[in-house]
């Protein structure tokens, strides 16, 4: 569980360390409370967030997955920008995982090999976010990507697929396919699978 202090002004929470209001989260409950009185909490957004927050509710519309920000707005600062992105990066998953799984049989963030940082000195990338008939990955991006990622899933996989909910660039490596747009139109990605497969 964490706690989060707000003050109430205009009947919207705003973040402050030393506010009368304490936000606690537990998973996906939020509580809000001033003293013994529970409060609906409404919460004050910056324009960036505001915006991260219509770009989630719009892919949830688009993918049909659906998302409570709640959890994710109880956060305060830099910490919410994180909460709001995973969230929207955890429904597009979601989302990609059921287009193929309707489909093909799916395996979700398999281990392909042993990580040892440890003795290396340096971490790896070794659990793409899906498995496609255990011979394809695929990636699913709501906007940043590492491609040091998709390059070290490339050793082991010489081709695999970068998916992305909108229109974006896009950079892979040799063998590998982005598909943009995901949310619009999934067939591009449904018959090269099938390509690569019967293939």
């Amino acid at each position: 569980m964490k706690v989060f202090r707000y003050t109430l002004k205009d009947d919207l929470l705003y973040p402050d360390e030393h506010g009368e209001v304490l936000v606690f989260t537990d998973g996906w409950q939020v509580t809000a409370r001033i003293g013994d009185r529970e409060i609906t909490p409404r919460f004050h957004l910056s324009s960036g967030e505001r915006l991260l927050l219509d770009r989630l509710k719009l892919l949830s519309k688009m993918t049909g997955v659906e998302v409570d920000p709640l959890p994710a707005l109880a956060y305060p600062g830099k910490s919410r920008v994180l909460m709001l992105s995973k969230l929207m990066g955890a429904a597009f998953e979601e989302y990609v995982y059921l287009v193929l799984s309707s489909r093909f049989s799916v395996s979700r963030r398999p281990e392909i090999y042993t990580s040892l940082p440890k003795l290396s000195g340096r971490s790896s990338h070794n659990t793409p976010d899906l498995i496609v008939e255990g011979r394809v990955p695929v990636e699913a991006k709501v906007s940043f990507y590492n491609y040091q990622q998709i390059l070290e899933y490339s050793i082991k996989y010489p081709v695999g697929a970068l998916t992305l909910p909108f229109s974006e660039q896009c950079r892979v490596p040799p063998g590998w396919r982005c598909f943009t747009n995901l949310t619009k139109d999934r067939a591009p990605l449904l018959s090269w699978l099938d390509e690569v497969l019967l293939g």
